[in-house]
């Protein structure tokens, strides 16, 4: 299996020279899979994917998703009222907040919110490239597909998107326990 800095470094090789008849449209949305079990490798080798883009002429810019998803309900104002009520929760009560709190997320575009700021703050600058990373604190509140279908259209910059899954054919299965998903309009590697 080819590491992650391996097809960051082809997708940089790609970025230089793009195609405007990839099969997969004509965004330039990455997605660089990894084993789930590798994610904390996969995070503290961020720092070197970004010294690779540095040496290519490009501008890394982070979007953690964990950061996303920790200030969207560190910041609710509900969070009190679920941790004063946790004791009381049942295994049933437990999965319907869960619930609750991926409909929060999906129906307030909470992650598709984040990535498009992101993308504005940076938009000016020559090269810009967006690392999106901790991709497995979506679960279990949504998967990145819907989210990509949401921001598609509107991505203007190159995105980079690790992605802790496995490509079967052109289909990737998130986490490895959901089912593979072909809708994914990027290009895998």
């Amino acid at each position: 299996m080819e590491s992650v800095e391996h097809k960051f470094n082809t997708m940089l090789d790609e970025l230089s020279r793009p195609s405007t008849n990839h099969y997969a449209g004509d965004k330039q949305i990455y997605y660089l899979t990894f084993p789930p079990d590798q994610a904390l490798s996969v995070k503290r080798k961020t720092e070197t994917l970004t010294k690779l883009a540095e040496f290519k002429g490009w501008t890394v810019h982070l979007v953690s998703i964990a950061n996303v998803i920790n200030d969207f309900f560190g910041n609710s104002p509900d969070r009190e009222i679920w941790l004063d009520q946790e004791q009381y929760y049942d295994a049933l009560t437990i999965a319907s907040l869960f619930d609750d709190l991926g409909a929060s997320v999906r129906s307030q575009r909470i992650i598709e919110q984040a990535i498009l700021a992101k993308q504005a703050e940076v938009s000016h600058l020559k090269k810009a490239l967006l690392l999106i990373t901790d991709l497995e604190c979506l679960h279990p509140y949504s998967r990145f597909g819907p989210i990509e279908q949401q921001l598609y259209s509107d991505i203007l910059m190159p995105m980079v998107v690790l992605y802790p899954g496995q490509l079967t054919g052109s289909s990737l299965d998130f986490l490895s326990i959901y089912p593979p998903d072909g809708s994914y309009r990027s290009k895998h590697l």
